[in-house]
This record gives C-alpha cells, structure tokens and sequence, in this order.
C-alpha cells in the first residue's frame, strides 16, 4: 500500500488490486481505482476461507479479471512477488499490458515446503527475471542468492529498492517522554520471530528495572504459545499482547513512546529474514529506537556499524545482557536514539520510491 500511497497523486490512473495473507481475519480481495488523484471507485469480493494453493488461485483470478476489465491498456504492472509479476507477464502477452516490474519483496531457497510448490516459485522467479525489464529487490543479498542457486546471469536489471518509511508521518518526541523501560516488538507472530529469548531474557532485566515492560504488537500461529511462556516464567504483568493493530497511525504512537525495539530472529539458514529487508526494523528506527537484534538480517551489520542498532548472541543471557547495558547507560541509549532517527531518514518512501523510479525508466 506504500506504492499505492505514493503513485495515486503522480499518475493520471492507478488501480491497485489487494489481496490478504491467508492469516488475516479479513480475507476479502480488493481494488481501489485511482482517477488525477481522487478515489474513482473501490470493490471488494466475498471473503474466502481456502487451503493455501486455492487461495494463491483465488488471488491470481480477480488480478487477471480486474486487470482485463480495464477499458484501457495498462502502461505499468508492478507485481510485489513473483506469482504477481508472472501474472502481469502473462497480461502483456495478452496485449493488456506494456511493461511489468518484479518488485521482490521477499525471496528464499525453499519458500514451500511442498515441492511442488516451491517448484512453481521458482519457476515463476526464472521466468519473470527473463521477461522483466526490471526486477525491484529489498536486499542486495536476493540478487546474489538467485547467482548462486541458478549459476545464470539475469536478463533483467536488478536495482536495490530497500524498504521504507513514511518518515514525515511518524511523530516526534523528546527522549524524556518516552516511557524509558518500555521494550517493543511489531510484527506476525511466528516461531522464528525469537520472543521465546526475548521473552526467557525478560525475568533478569526485571530484576534490576522492576518497570521493565514489553509489548507485542501483531498477532499470529505462535500467539499462544507465548502467552502459556509468559505466564510461566511468571511475568504475565509485564508482557503486553496488543493483538494486531490495524491503524498504522497508532502503531506509529506507541512505537514511538518506547525506548527499544527488539528484533531477535531465530538463526536459520531457511528463513527468508536471511535475504530480507524487514519493515518492522525501519519502523523502529525511524521511531528513534534502537535495535537489539541477531545478525539474521543483511541490515544488522549495517545498524551496528552506525551505532543505531546492537547486534546480540541468540540466547536469552546476551539478550538480557544487551538490553541492560543500553538501559543503563543513558548517554549511550541516547545517542543510539539520535542515530536511529538519522539512518531512518534516508529510507522516506518519497526518496526510495523517487529513486527507484529513475533508475527504472532509464532501463526503458
């Protein structure tokens, strides 16, 4: 939605078609059509409750009969993954649409599972890299793992479009009215998440700052169990499950109003987060919080060395340890904070998007 915000005041037409993740409660696909700006018309389908295959299908079939309902042929069709971008390869040969871009908003070896699935994945990524004239990646790390898998050079360009933030949007706050002790994780509740070490780490860091609260927005399959853990190691009162926010604007607020944002990915040589370029990370910064996280993602490395980011073991002691180090030392804590504002800055969408959009036309 972050493209459609950006493209809808600078395009004559935009459609943007939506589809939701099969753990959403709302499970309706949508299109909001974009005339000089203003919102021209807007639908939304029944909700469907399907396995996953039927689901990815579903999607596949209102994309394919919004776009050819369209009067007009479709200069530009940006697909946010390959599934997306194949459909539009096969809209253009359709004669409905011109151009397509692959924006590559997450990529791994083993995506599914099932194998037939992953074959399929990995057939559509081939083949939208050969009939793409350019392809968008979040991470410098997607281009070399597709070298490395496929031993072939791609045929489209591959540009650097790193994930954003609406940084103007995202409210400013002294470093004296955030609630110092205040820990945050934002993001879909999965396993490989790490909240099981945040959550095991938390107990020793309430020993020595009794305020010590964490809260947890989003929702998700792992929810449960860490609520059965938290009660557990008996520090239910001090853990905070929001549940999914789905006004952005608020989600901004309480960010903003903490003091650290934690980001302890599991290691695991599976997880797409190895190639990924999580939201959830400029959020926090550009919400002046440092990061602890593990060298999971291709960016940790990069936030350490701009002293707005702390890089910690995957244990629940360094964890721990980490959290203390920077909760103590003040001066410390509020130089990470600074810092954080600054790095986030230069990831504005007006400015990734702005940027991105040049180089695009250029392979034109």
């Amino acid at each position: 939605m972050d493209l459609e915000d950006y493209l809808k005041h600078k395009v004559k037409s935009l459609l943007f078609i939506g589809h939701p993740f099969p753990y959403r409660s709302d499970k309706r696909n949508f299109y909001r059509l974009y005339k000089k700006g203003q919102l021209f018309r807007e639908h939304k389908s029944l909700p469907w409750n399907l396995p996953e295959p039927f689901f990815y299908l579903k999607d596949a079939l209102y994309t394919l009969y919004w776009v050819l309902s369209q009067k007009k042929k479709i200069n530009l069709f940006v697909g946010s993954d390959n599934f997306s971008a194949y459909l539009g390869i096969l809209l253009k040969r359709l004669g409905k649409v011109k151009d397509v871009i692959f924006y590559t908003i997450d990529y791994m070896p083993t995506r599914f599972k099932n194998p037939v699935m992953n074959f399929l994945y990995h057939h559509f990524d081939k083949t939208c890299l050969k009939e793409c004239k350019v392809v968008w990646n979040v991470s410098p790390a997607i281009k070399e793992e597709r070298k490395s898998r496929d031993k072939e050079e791609s045929l489209a360009n591959q540009i650097l479009v790193p994930l954003g933030v609406w940084y103007k949007r995202i409210p400013k706050i002294s470093f004296n009215k955030k609630n110092r002790y205040q820990l945050v994780f934002l993001g879909h509740l999965l396993e490989k998440q790490g909240l099981d070490v945040v959550l095991e780490g938390l107990p020793k860091i309430i020993e020595t700052y009794h305020k010590t609260s964490l809260v947890i927005l989003g929702t998700g399959e792992y929810e449960k169990s860490l609520k059965i853990k938290a009660k557990k190691l008996k520090i239910g009162k001090h853990v905070d499950f929001r549940g999914y926010v789905d006004d952005h604007t608020e989600v901004e607020k309480i960010l903003t109003e903490s003091t650290i944002g934690v980001a302890m990915y599991k290691p695991d040589t599976t997880s797409f987060t190895n190639w990924a370029d999580p939201a959830k990370i400029k959020n926090y910064l550009a919400s002046g919080l440092p990061v602890i996280l593990t060298s999971v993602p291709p960016i940790a490395k990069v936030l350490e060395r701009s002293r707005c980011g702390i890089i910690a073991e995957y244990k629940k002691d360094d964890f721990a340890k980490k959290v203390l180090e920077i909760l103590t030392n003040t001066k410390q804590l509020q130089l990470h904070s600074k810092n954080a504002r600054s790095f986030a800055k230069q990831f504005n969408w007006d400015n990734v998007f702005k940027k991105a959009i040049e180089e695009t036309f250029i392979s034109f």
